[in-house]
C-alpha cells in the first residue's frame, strides 16, 4: 500500500467575527488515502483522483469549521451575559468545559464525515475508471483541535469581592462611635454645668447677703447653722462658692474641648468618605480594565453615581451633626461672659474676712434669686439628638451595603 496525502493543514484559525470573550480553537486537518501499489503511478498522473479526494475533504473541513464557529458565537453571547450577571468562577469553568466538549464532538463528526466523503469520491472514481474497480483503498482522517479559551481569565471575569475603600469604611465607623461618645459626654457636661450654675448662684446669693450684714463680721455672731431646707446644701460659705465656681469652670472647659474634638471627628468622617469613594472607584476602574464589556466608561459612571447615592444619606447625617455642633458651640461660647460675671462675684467674696463668712444663722432671710441665663438643658438635648443622628449613620457605612448599592445594575451586580 502506498500513502497519498489528500490534505494536511495545521493550526488553521477559526475566524469567528464579533467575539468578545471566546478565543476559538485552532484546527489541524489531515486526510491520507492508502492506495494499492499498482495504482501509485496512475494516481500521480491523474489529477482527477487527487481533485475528487481533495474536494470532498475540503467540503467537510469547511463544514466542521463553520459548525465550531457558530458554537463559539453562541457560547460567547452566553459568557457575556453570565459575566454581566456576576457568575462565579466555578460556573464559568463549567460552561467553558461544555464548549470544549461540544467542539470535540464536532471534530469526531468531522472525522467520520471526511472518511465518508473520501469513500464517496473513490466510488465515483471507480465508476469513471473501470480499471480501478478491482482495487481497494484505506482512508485515514485526523482532525486535531486545540481547546477554546476565554479572552480574559475566568478568575478575572468572575466577580471577585471588592475591598477598595473598606479600610476607610471601617475607620468611619470608629469615628462615629467616638463621635457618639463625645456627644454623650457633652450632654452630661451641659447638665453638670446647669447643676453647678444653680448651686453656685444659690450659694452666692446666700453668702453675698450674709456678707452684706455688718453684724456677721463679728466672730461671736457666727453660728453653726445648717440650711438643710435650702436645696439640701449645707452651710453655704465662701468655700462652697469657690468649689461650685471651680466645678463650673472645669466642666465648661471640658465641654468646649469636647465640642472641638467632636467637630474634628465629624470632619474626619467626611474626609474618610471621600477616601472610601476614591479607593472604591479606583478598584472598579481596574476591574473594568480586565473586563470584556466594551462600554467601560458608562459602567464607571453608573457605579460612581450609585456610590454617591449610597453615601448621600450618610453625608447628610454627618453634615447635619456638624451644623448642630456649630450652633451648640456658639451657644456655649455665649456662656463665657455670664460665667465670667459669676467669677467676678466669687472673687469679690474672697477679699472679705473668710472667718466671718463660713457659716450663717438658721433664720437668715434672703430674697428670691434670678438665675443667670445659662441653659445646660438645651445643649444636653441638642447633644442627645446629635448623638442619635450620627449613631444612626453607622449602619449606612457598612461596607457590604455600600458596595451592594453601588454595584446594583452594573456588570458587577451579583444579584
Amino acid at each position: 500500500m502506498v500513502k497519498h496525502v489528500v490534505m494536511d493543514m495545521k493550526n488553521v484559525d477559526i475566524k469567528a467575527s464579533g467575539l468578545e470573550m471566546v478565543v476559538p480553537p485552532k484546527l489541524s486537518f489531515k486526510v491520507v488515502v492508502e492506495l494499492d501499489k499498482k495504482m501509485e503511478k496512475g494516481v500521480e498522473k491523474d489529477p482527477l483522483l487527487q481533485q475528487e479526494f481533495h474536494a470532498g475533504a475540503s467540503e467537510v473541513f469547511e463544514q466542521t469549521r463553520d459548525t465550531i464557529e457558530k458554537k463559539c458565537k453562541v457560547f460567547d453571547k452566553a459568557f457575556v451575559e453570565m459575566v454581566n450577571k456576576g457568575a462565579d468562577e466555578k460556573t464559568m469553568a463549567k460552561q467553558l468545559k461544555g464548549l470544549n466538549e461540544a467542539i470535540k464532538n464536532d471534530i469526531k463528526v468531522g472525522e467520520k464525515a471526511a472518511e465518508l466523503a473520501a469513500q464517496k469520491a473513490w466510488a465515483n472514481l471507480q465508476k469513471k475508471k473501470k480499471e480501478w474497480s478491482k482495487f481497494k483503498i484505506k482512508i485515514g482522517v485526523s482532525i486535531a483541535g486545540t481547546l477554546a479559551g476565554l479572552a480574559v481569565s475566568i478568575a478575572a471575569m468572575a466577580t471577585s469581592p471588592f475591598s477598595g475603600g473598606a479600610g476607610a469604611a471601617f475607620a468611619i465607623i470608629g469615628f462615629i462611635k467616638s463621635g457618639v461618645s463625645l456627644a454623650k459626654d457633652i450632654g452630661k457636661l451641659a447638665v453638670n454645668i446647669e447643676q453647678s450654675k444653680v448651686i453656685l448662684v444659690k450659694n452666692l446669693a446666700v453668702v453675698e447677703k450674709a456678707a452684706s450684714n455688718p453684724k456677721l463680721n463679728a466672730a461671736n455672731e457666727v453660728s453653726a447653722a445648717v440650711f438643710q431646707e435650702f436645696l439640701g446644701i449645707s452651710q453655704p460659705s465662701v468655700k462652697t462658692v469657690e468649689d461650685a465656681a471651680d466645678t463650673l469652670k472645669a466642666k465648661y472647659a471640658q465641654m468646649i474641648v469636647k465640642m472641638h474634638d467632636l467637630s474634628k471627628t465629624l470632619n474626619k468622617i467626611l474626609k474618610q468618605q471621600e477616601k472610601l469613594k476614591k479607593e472604591f472607584l479606583t478598584e472598579v476602574g481596574k476591574k473594568l480594565k480586565k473586563h470584556p464589556i466594551k462600554d467601560k466608561k458608562t459602567q464607571l459612571v453608573m457605579v460612581s453615581k450609585a456610590l454617591d447615592a449610597a453615601l448621600a444619606n450618610n453625608y447628610d447625617a454627618v453634615q447635619s451633626a456638624i451644623d448642630k455642633i456649630q450652633i451648640m458651640y456658639g451657644e456655649a461660647r455665649d456662656w463665657a461672659s455670664k460665667i465670667k460675671d459669676l467669677m467676678k462675684r466669687v472673687t469679690a467674696l474672697t477679699i472679705k474676712d473668710p472667718k466671718a463668712l463660713k457659716v450663717f444663722r438658721e433664720g437668715l432671710k434672703f430674697a428670691a434669686l434670678a438665675l443667670s441665663p445659662i441653659d445646660g438643658n438645651s445643649i444636653a438635648t441638642g447633644a442627645k439628638d446629635l448623638a442619635l443622628g450620627v449613631g444612626g449613620a453607622a449602619g449606612g457605612y457598612a461596607y457590604d451595603k455600600i458596595t451592594s448599592k453601588a454595584l446594583d445594575g452594573t456588570v458587577f451586580d451579583a444579584a
